[in-house]
């Protein structure tokens, strides 16, 4: 009678080594998807926000497969060589071109230029490579989009700040040569928040299609929005857009939004954080990636556009 009291005590006091030893199991090991991109045959490249210093022991960067069978989402947590310093709340992640080669961009984390810097990694099998590492071009607060088009040859490298509470941000765009790492003068224009009245976050999530189609992610998030209560518990919710799009110009590129934003999806009670466009033409499709904090992160694929209902 007296050890059932004292496991029964126990329970109380550690619910979670109580439920451990009941059985139970995490349902999903995932960690947070804050950017997404492709890398081919059904894999994602992804990164995770953890801070440094305070979170070095979980994973920055993991390969992922979409699902096979019941087994689910597959991923693999990879080891990275950061240099000098370790890398910290990485919330992006764009591909350049249809190459091995990705951008791995840190977020600014709220002002901190500590951790202002993009790192340009080269995937080969499941190993990742930092292959050169810059600051950030022009000063940023928390930029949780990112992604690489290509306009008649020449890249350009396009950003927005997610501008917490705030009524529009500014999507920004620059010609950007990958090999040296340069990017040119920026230009910018302003995107008003698509859905002011169930959004608080306009931008966290970005990538852009071959035709230059952009498309985003924006998000409702308790602690932006000043919920009572631990933040990490929800509830959430997100939206991904169709904005507009980047073409030639005399410029050289252009960003065009579009007079109304196509809603692509609205999906309640997860906080997608990021997007990431596979295939061309009438054979893309378009995955999300979620971060939702103490529910872990987890991918799915959106219905295609002509079947997704404009609300």
């Amino acid at each position: 009678m007296k050890k059932i009291c004292a496991l029964l005590v126990l329970m109380a006091i550690y619910p979670v080594a109580a439920q451990a030893q009941r059985g139970f199991v995490a349902a999903s090991t995932l960690p947070d998807l804050s950017g997404l991109a492709t890398a081919g045959d059904g894999r994602f490249l992804a990164v995770h926000d953890a801070k440094n210093p305070d979170e070095l022991d979980r994973p920055r960067v993991s390969v992922l497969f979409t699902p096979r069978d019941l087994e689910g989402v597959l991923y693999k947590a990879l080891t990275v060589d950061w240099g000098d310093i370790d890398s910290s709340d990485l919330e992006s992640i764009a591909r350049i071109g249809g190459s091995n080669r990705y951008l791995l961009c840190e977020s600014g984390d709220d002002g901190d230029p500590t951790y202002r810097r993009i790192f340009k990694a080269r995937l080969q099998g499941y190993k990742l490579f930092i292959d050169d590492a810059v600051d950030w071009p022009e000063p940023i607060f928390n930029v949780e989009a990112t992604a690489i088009a290509r306009v008649r040859g020449q890249f350009y490298f396009v950003y927005a700040e997610r501008d917490d509470n705030a009524p529009s941000t500014f999507i920004n765009w620059a010609p950007f040569d990958p090999d040296f790492m340069e990017f040119g003068e920026f230009q910018s224009v302003a995107l008003p928040n698509p859905d002011p009245e169930n959004i608080v976050r306009a931008v966290v999530g970005m990538d852009i299609d071959w035709a230059g189609n952009i498309f985003t992610v924006a998000s409702f998030d308790p602690e932006a929005a000043g919920l009572p209560g631990d933040p990490d518990f929800g509830p959430f919710r997100s939206s991904v857009w169709r904005i507009g799009s980047i073409g030639p110009a005399e410029a050289g590129a252009l960003i065009t939004l579009a007079e109304e934003p196509t809603r692509i999806a609205t999906i309640d009670g997860f906080k997608a954080e990021s997007i990431a466009v596979v295939g061309e033409d009438t054979e893309q499709q378009y995955y999300i990636g979620f971060d939702d904090e103490n529910y872990g992160g987890t991918l799915r694929p959106m219905p295609p556009i002509d079947s997704a209902a404009d609300e």
